[in-house]
């Protein structure tokens, strides 16, 4: 239950409260499900969008990174690695 509020909280800061707040709960859910930071980049993406603005989709470049840097430390840790 304590993932899936988290997700939605994640989503629902996205349009409530200021970016650091979403990144900093997009990094959380990175642990439990790797996906969510790209997603939400998407979705915050989506939801500004300008058309006259930048055409540098800057949340969902920002989301990718960390979405790969969550899969590469989840492979290192369930492998046993670190």
């Amino acid at each position: 239950m304590m993932r899936q509020s988290i997700i939605v909280l994640t989503f629902l800061s996205t349009i409530l409260f200021p970016w650091p707040l979403t990144a900093l709960l997009a990094l959380l859910a990175s642990s439990f499900e790797p996906l969510i930071p790209l997603s939400v980049g998407i979705f915050a993406d989506t939801l500004y969008y300008v058309p006259h603005g930048t055409f540098l989709p800057a949340a969902t470049l920002t989301g990718a990174c960390v979405t790969v840097i969550a899969f590469f430390v989840r492979s290192r840790l369930k492998a046993g690695s670190i």
